[in-house]
């Protein structure tokens, strides 16, 4: 597996996965959507050298009424249609990694009922009576720092003393030269940049997944030169003065974009109430 590294702020990260990947510590990675979370877990799975599954489990893998039947597994009988014994989440990633995608987006219930398991690996199957265990690496992920999750209500307070090491990833406008590396790579070299010294400056609020998609864009279009995208710049063109709260107006329309008319999602992307991005478009 590839990682894409020029900057000196991913080279550091990097360096403090390959670190403790081996110690097989429990992991926290924090930061906007799109910087590349999920690949990053991944990463730290592979150098850690488990032989196991890497498991990557969010809202999109769990059904609100059966959630704790997929988590722990069943044995026959334990609900009406538990025709046959079943295993769970915490039974398959024996011997590998479970990876929590936006902890912050669990409903806290769910975060109470599988606290204890997460931490301590034993479990009981629904309607079974023999203990079980895995053993696994636990690595989650999510927008806040662990403790402004915490205190903001969307994460459980037993989880800001599970993870030994938590770490926040910088969106892509904070390391800048993975950049011009990041479009050779998924262009795979077929698209020349003509525009560097915009495509550097431009604040990508999409992050790597909104570059990434930018490229491949312009690629069906046929498109044989990069240039910065268009009509999107925060920045005013020199000479130019803007007001801070004008920036950030225009800036939040581009994140509400990205996000496709989401308010929530743009609102956690840019550290806000959704009342404060309310009333920053309404301006």
């Amino acid at each position: 597996m590839k990682i894409i590294s020029e900057d000196p702020l991913t080279r550091e990260i990097l360096g403090k996965l390959a670190k403790f990947a081996p110690r097989r510590l429990r992991l926290y990675l924090w930061g906007e959507s799109g910087v590349g979370k999920d690949t990053l877990a991944r990463y730290y799975h592979l150098l850690s050298r488990r032989r196991g599954v890497f498991l990557k489990l969010g809202l999109h893998n769990l059904s609100s009424t059966l959630a704790e039947a997929q988590f722990f597994g069943y044995v026959k009988g334990a609900f009406s249609d538990a025709l046959h014994d079943r295993e769970g989440f915490l039974g398959r990633v024996h011997g590998g990694t479970l990876y929590l995608d936006m902890l912050d987006h669990l409903p806290l219930e769910l975060q109470v009922k599988f606290f204890d398991p997460l931490e301590s690996g034993k479990y009981t199957p629904l309607g079974g009576t023999k203990p079980m265990e895995s053993d696994f690496i636990l690595i989650a992920s999510g927008s806040l720092p662990l403790q402004e999750a915490v205190s903001r209500g969307m994460v459980y307070e037993k989880y800001q003393h599970l993870f030994h090491l938590e770490l926040r990833i910088p969106p892509l406008r904070e390391r800048r030269g993975d950049i011009l590396p990041l479009i050779r790579h998924f262009s795979r070299g077929k698209l020349s940049i003509a525009d560097r010294k915009g495509l550097i400056s431009y604040p990508w609020p999409g992050n790597i997944r909104e570059l990434k998609n930018f490229v491949e864009r312009e690629m069906a279009l046929g498109k044989r030169s990069l240039t910065a995208p268009r009509g999107r710049a925060v920045f005013p063109p020199s000479g130019e003065v803007l007001t801070l709260r004008e920036v950030q107006r225009i800036y939040a329309r581009r994140v509400l974009e990205i996000f496709h008319g989401n308010r929530t999602r743009a609102a956690r992307a840019l550290g806000i109430t959704r009342k404060t991005l309310r009333r920053l478009l309404e301006e």
